[in-house]
């Protein structure tokens, strides 16, 4: 399950365990274009973050499907059938 939450300058998108193994996922999206990460850690008592750009989470998420190798992904404008470039 997940839920998707607007704030006034992040959108918020958490996904929770079914199995209850693992503490709920946040990713923000937050209005600057910054891409982060988060996980509560109990035995730290803190959220761990992980920070990236835009750019780089559409790189992880495009990579998740792609075969092996260098890829560099291009923006899709209308009439520019080249998506992806290996």
């Amino acid at each position: 399950m997940y839920t998707v939450e607007f704030e006034s300058d992040a959108s918020v998108v958490v996904t929770i365990d079914h199995a209850k193994v693992y503490e709920d996922v946040e990713m923000v999206y937050a209005e600057n274009g910054t891409v982060y990460i988060r996980q509560y850690d109990e035995l730290m008592d803190e959220y761990q973050l992980i920070f990236m750009s835009h750019q780089q989470w559409q790189d992880l998420i495009s990579g998740y499907r792609s075969p092996e190798g260098s890829f560099y992904l291009t923006e899709k404008r209308k009439g520019n059938k080249d998506v992806n470039r290996g």
